[in-house]
């Protein structure tokens, strides 16, 4: 994944962070932690496949 792609991901949080600041509707703070649990969910689906990679990279995984 691209960091401009987490950029995104973080400029729409700020987003309705900002949103709620100004309006103090609970719903946009709401947004905020949705897109703040699926990037932190993607972030250790990519952990986890940098690791997988390493293990295959380096001869620890069976490829049959």
């Amino acid at each position: 994944m691209t960091s401009s792609y987490f950029n995104e991901w973080l400029d729409e949080y700020n987003d309705y962070l900002r949103l709620y600041e100004i309006f103090g509707d609970k719903e946009y703070l709401e947004e905020a932690r949705e897109v703040l649990v699926s990037l932190k969910a993607m972030v250790v689906r990519a952990e986890y496949h940098q690791r997988f990679l390493h293990q295959i990279m380096n001869g620890g995984v069976n490829a049959s």
